[in-house]
């Protein structure tokens, strides 16, 4: 693993206990409009971190790298939709996530259930 993959697989245990504290206070505070934003926060968080999981892949060498194809005359250009929101910039890395099942990537990334108890994307 890099020496750039490993600090940020650092970066995101702190996020990771950072949303811990974020979800401990939501459950303890007493104002409604400080609830929702705490809230929003922690789903902010979560998708930063699991976006994060994508970045150290791809920085770790994990993803496999091809450049997308030219699109052919004639045929539509692909959408490149995908439930990454990184996943448009990591095209432009050179690195196609849309090769790898979820469960290979799950498997890399480690299991996110941990993460997102209750949080399902099936």
């Amino acid at each position: 693993m890099s020496n750039s993959a490993a600090v940020l697989k650092e970066a995101v245990e702190f996020e990771k206990k950072a949303l811990e504290k974020y979800e401990e206070a939501a459950a303890l505070v007493n104002h409604p409009e400080t609830k929702e934003s705490i809230e929003k926060i922690t789903s902010e968080k979560k998708q930063a971190i699991e976006s994060m999981h994508w970045i150290i892949m791809a920085e770790a060498g994990e993803i496999e790298t091809e450049k997308p194809a030219e699109a052919v005359e004639g045929e539509e250009a692909k959408s490149g939709a995908s439930k990454c929101p990184f996943s448009g910039a990591l095209a432009e890395m050179g690195v196609d996530i849309t090769k790898m099942s979820k469960e290979e990537a799950m498997e890399k990334m480690g299991d996110m259930s941990k993460l997102f108890p209750g949080h399902s994307d099936s």
